[in-house]
């Protein structure tokens, strides 16, 4: 949480993105959103940076932070952004923003942005009656490669006028990825496994937390076994794959997990090795569902806990 439509056998990541974009309906706001406005004249400076911009999703207000936009110049945030971006973590700055629940063009439109920030997941008529408003629209992708989460940062800063803050806060990234490949560390295979009442999901090859488990160094056990994006994760799939650690969703502790305590009550799964001896790596619902930056929080987030399950571990 990188970041999605939701179902009983997709994964947490898909919160993320499925609730502040779906949906062309409904104008539900919160935190003082203004009434709808009829197209606007551009509100963009002389030099045609934008000056009104709207995040819709959490991986957009990662971006737009990293990057030092002044938060004057976003006009609302999704309220999922308080609980998946990191501006969680220093709120103060963002306080005073108007919030919104759901990205809708009467929503959009009523702030009188001249930038949207949107994602492939974003509701596509949404999206269209946006641009005839006369607004501009980027995508922010998901990046589910190295190559494509810089492509995403670079991209995003190029929109906000932010070039040089770009250049340096992809050196930057660039910076954290060498270091987690330079530490010694043990060649851990990890299952991820998420469960929200309804059954076991994982998250195999072209996803954030493929992509986070690739940075810290570790090897992704679904991909591994074959299995592609989100998907459902079965006991018998559980006792057939072979790993060293589970990779679970917990809380901001990052030691309480609700998916570990139901791994540990099965009877099926008792004597599997890494679940009875509770070999779980912990990532906040933020970090395990992150489609930006923050993908390399949660690789940094992994790597600490692997290596410290590292000496039990088969290389």
């Amino acid at each position: 949480m990188g970041l999605k439509t939701i179902a009983a056998s997709c994964l947490v990541g898909a919160l993320a993105v499925a609730i502040a974009l779906q949906g062309d309906g409904d104008n539900v706001r919160s935190g003082g959103a203004p009434t709808p406005a009829a197209p606007r004249d551009s509100a963009r400076s002389t030099d045609g940076v934008p000056v009104r911009i709207l995040p819709g999703s959490a991986a957009a207000v990662d971006w737009l932070a990293a990057l030092g936009i002044e938060p004057d110049r976003v006009v609302a945030l999704p309220v999922q952004a308080d609980r998946w971006a990191l501006m969680r973590l220093t709120p103060e700055p963002w306080a005073e923003r108007p919030r919104y629940e759901r990205l809708t063009s009467e929503v959009a439109l009523g702030f009188k942005p001249d930038l949207v920030l949107v994602s492939p997941f974003s509701n596509a008529s949404a999206v269209e009656r946006i641009r005839s408003g006369g607004v501009e629209v980027l995508s922010v992708l998901e990046p589910t490669d190295w190559d494509g989460l810089l492509a995403s940062g670079s991209a995003l800063a190029a929109a906000v006028g932010a070039e040089e803050s770009g250049v340096q806060l992809i050196e930057a990234l660039g910076s954290r990825k060498t270091a987690l490949a330079a530490r010694p560390h043990a060649a851990l295979k990890v299952l991820p496994y998420g469960n929200f009442g309804g059954g076991g999901t994982t998250a195999g090859t072209g996803t954030t937390i493929d992509l986070a488990l690739e940075l810290a160094g570790f090897t992704n056990a679904a991909a591994a076994s074959g299995i592609s994006g989100n998907d459902d994760l079965t006991h018998e799939q559980i006792l057939s794959i072979e790993f060293d650690a589970v990779l679970v969703l917990g809380e901001e502790d990052l030691v309480t997990s609700t998916s570990a305590e139901i791994l540990c009550g099965l009877d099926v799964l008792a004597e599997v090795g890494p679940i009875r001896e509770r070999r779980f790596l912990v990532l906040s619902e933020a970090l395990y569902a992150a489609a930006s930056l923050a993908i390399v929080d949660a690789a940094e987030e992994l790597a600490r806990q692997g290596d410290r399950l590292g000496e039990g571990s088969s290389d």
